[in-house]
């Protein structure tokens, strides 16, 4: 058996596994080895629900990475989501054992090192504890309270509970890859991680992960985590929306990611998409103008999710940074002006790149790796890595091309060119989430690269208004 000082990080989301595989680099910073994508199945809203289609997952991306640097993954380090995570504040305190009253770091580690003995609630388990500031005799608030004095040292502690059935069917799936689970990380702290400056963290920012299933929400202030929870909505809400206009389920991520806009204004009302039916010559139309509506209506129902969570947390008016938002739906068109305009906050669209090396930062230009490089990051910081062995078993079963397109139903063969002469003309207009303002004129997005790989496997019709391509 070989370690070669190997990180391995998955991350299972509701519609994409991604795995990742580093090694640490100069400057505490990580080096990007491999990333893999694929389609995940048996997820739903961020919890196992099928353990064997999510290990048939994991088995796919966790191949390629083996494929491409010649090693059999024995251990990984995972991150998990879900409603089921919860925050909860937990105050306490311990005497200064020092005669003369000075705070040790003993002191410190003693108050922090009390809390592991707390109990989560039956049928949950701590999983992150996280000091706030620490009080002085219960007056004088401080980040650093050693070398001052006083009679008595306490903290409000942020503790982080998860339920035990979903982190088990997680750690399930993963054993029926043959993989051991390291330690499980829990995703909202993995991705904020990836993508927030230490500046941001200090002003106060708000880090929204818009996945699948469900919005991840971590909330930042004076460089410390204050709140973490996770929205029970995702862009999944948008796919069932377009489905109800009669738009087979193979074909609606992608008519989302070409063709779809959070702000109706932002396009062209008279342009139609014609998308193959469910017979050779059949077809359905939408307009522009209607695709954005529908991803507006649900992208504003997120909006307000966020809103009145970073409310409940206590921290309204208080983010000078603003929100900084990642993940897969976060490369939606306009979505930064959307949610700018609905929050009264700033508001950036951020790859997981800070704690990446500059060798390997070209290895992690998209927002859906968020969570997965977040893992690299923090398990490398702890001084941990995995057990690899050198690549003996082959790849089982054949892995999809990553250029496969989102939300299709891989089991279903699909031809190059759809029936009745269904070919793809350039739309021409450009997508990505740094377009200009919707008065603007067009300018290539941030991810550009990833536009034009995903634009070679579409099979949709653009259509102006006297229905001429």
């Amino acid at each position: 058996m070989e370690n070669n000082n190997y990180i391995i990080a998955i991350d299972l989301g509701t519609s994409n596994v991604v795995v990742a595989a580093g090694r640490p680099a100069a400057q505490g910073r990580v080096d990007v080895e491999a990333v893999a994508i694929r389609e995940s199945k048996g997820i739903v809203k961020g919890e196992v629900k099928n353990v064997e289609q999510a290990a048939q997952s994991i088995r796919e991306a966790v191949a390629e990475i083996e494929e491409k640097l010649g090693i059999t993954v024995e251990e990984a380090f995972t991150g998990i989501s879900g409603s089921h995570i919860k925050c909860a504040k937990h105050p306490y305190y311990v005497y200064v054992s020092g005669a003369d009253g000075e705070i040790f770091e003993e002191d410190v580690q003693r108050l922090n090192d009390s809390m592991k003995g707390v109990q989560a609630p039956d049928g949950y388990a701590l999983m992150h504890i996280i000091p706030q500031h620490y009080l002085v005799d219960d007056e004088e608030e401080v980040a650093d309270p050693v070398g001052m004095f006083g009679k008595t040292l306490g903290s409000t502690f942020n503790l982080i509970i998860g339920e035990n059935v979903i982190m088990a069917r997680l750690e399930r799936a993963l054993q029926k890859t043959g993989i051991r689970q390291k330690k499980l990380y829990i995703n909202p702290l993995a991705a904020a991680d990836a993508v927030t400056f230490p500046d941001e963290k200090d002003l106060g920012v708000a880090v929204i992960d818009l996945g699948a299933g469900t919005s991840d929400l971590c909330i930042y202030q004076d460089g410390i985590v204050r709140y973490v929870g996770v929205i029970p909505l995702g862009a999944d809400s948008i796919n069932k929306d377009i489905r109800s206009y009669g738009i087979m389920e193979r074909y609606v991520e992608e008519l989302k990611v070409k063709y779809g806009c959070a702000v109706p204004s932002a396009v062209d009302g008279e342009k139609l998409v014609k998308v193959p039916g469910r017979t050779p010559h059949d077809h359905k139309e939408i307009s522009f103008r209607n695709l954005a509506s529908i991803i507006e209506a649900r992208m504003l129902d997120i909006a307000d999710y966020i809103k009145e969570e970073i409310k409940t947390a206590g921290y309204e008016g208080k983010l000078a940074a603003g929100i900084i938002l990642t993940g897969g739906s976060s490369m939606l068109r306009e979505i930064k002006t959307l949610m700018g305009e609905r929050t009264g906050l700033d508001v950036r669209i951020a790859l997981p790149d800070i704690h990446v090396s500059e060798q390997t930062k070209d290895k992690v230009t998209d927002t859906r790796f968020a969570a997965a490089v977040g893992i690299l990051g923090m398990a490398m910081r702890e001084g941990q890595s995995v057990a690899v062995g050198t690549r003996k078993r082959p790849v089982t079963p054949p892995v999809q091309p990553e250029t496969a397109p989102r939300g299709r139903d891989n089991t279903t063969p699909v031809p190059e060119t759809e029936p009745d002469g269904f070919a793809m003309p350039d739309p021409g207009f450009e997508y990505g989430p740094e377009a200009e303002p919707r008065e603007g004129g067009k300018r290539k997005g941030l991810f550009r690269k990833l536009k034009e790989k995903i634009e070679k496997t579409f099979d949709f019709d653009v259509l102006d208004d006297d229905n001429t391509i």
